[in-house]
């Protein structure tokens, strides 16, 4: 694929994610006839994806507060604020960022393959065929479920964190519990939480189409069902990354 072709290749999927994103938007009154699927499938979206999530952030977060803590006192010689650092870095970033990262990788990609093979076995011109609209039937339905599922997920995973960052702190730096959240009170702000569900929301309302654009753009059989996969963990990726950059900046400026 030359640089010429896989740039019309991707502005046409963004183009595709853009029109599926407004064809669900407008389908949002569908939530109630849709809800069986939609509770299987948030079900489904959020255990599968608990283990990961649980060992990827428990993990993070004993990791930062070792290498904040050694930090702060080598640069410092005190140790007091890693409380309130590590919080605001889970809040306003990691917490945030992880569970759509993984989210990305493990439901975007499965949504992109699923579309791809259904597209190389002519379901979708079967579904096309017999007037089955893709949007409401397939696509919408694991949209809102997927949207549920981010949101859910990126809070579980601040608590996982912020858990694992304190089991850390006590063990490695002295802290007792009480003494570790009265320092980090004084860093939380209801701002905080409007930033991460915020946050959560418009990476569950974006990630889902781009999948889709590129599940239902393939070609070439079983390797072009691979490159598609790919492609929309890729373009996940990236929309995450900015995305996160802009709204991080616009909180940053605004409180």
């Amino acid at each position: 694929m030359t640089a010429m072709h896989a740039l019309k290749h991707h502005t046409a999927s963004l183009r595709l994610a853009l029109d599926i994103l407004r064809k669900c938007i407008a389908a949002v009154p569908l939530i109630g006839v849709r809800r069986a699927i939609i509770a299987d499938q948030a079900t489904d979206y959020i255990l599968g994806s608990l283990p990961l999530l649980l060992s990827v952030t428990g993990l993070t977060g004993l990791i930062m507060t070792n290498q904040m803590g050694w930090h702060l006192n080598e640069a410092m010689s005190n140790v007091s604020v890693i409380p309130g650092f590590t919080a605001q870095f889970v809040l306003r970033e990691l917490g945030v960022t992880i569970p759509a990262l993984l989210l990305v990788a493990r439901v975007g990609a499965s949504m992109a393959a699923e579309t791809a093979s259904m597209k190389i076995t002519e379901q979708l011109d079967a579904m096309k065929l017999l007037k089955i609209d893709l949007i409401r039937y397939h696509i919408f339905p694991r949209w809102i479920a997927f949207l549920m599922s981010c949101v859910v997920l990126t809070l579980l995973a601040c608590l996982i964190a912020m858990a694992f960052a304190i089991l850390s702190a006590v063990v490695l730096y002295g802290f007792n519990i009480d003494e570790y959240l009265n320092s980090m009170r004084p860093f939380i702000r209801p701002i905080d939480i409007t930033c991460i569900v915020t946050k959560a929301l418009i990476f569950g309302v974006i990630i889902p189409p781009i999948s889709f654009a590129y599940g239902i753009r393939t070609g070439g059989g079983a390797q072009g069902v691979g490159q598609a996969t790919t492609d929309s963990v890729v373009a996940g990726y990236l929309g995450v990354a900015v995305l996160d950059f802009i709204l991080t900046a616009l909180f940053s400026s605004l409180f």
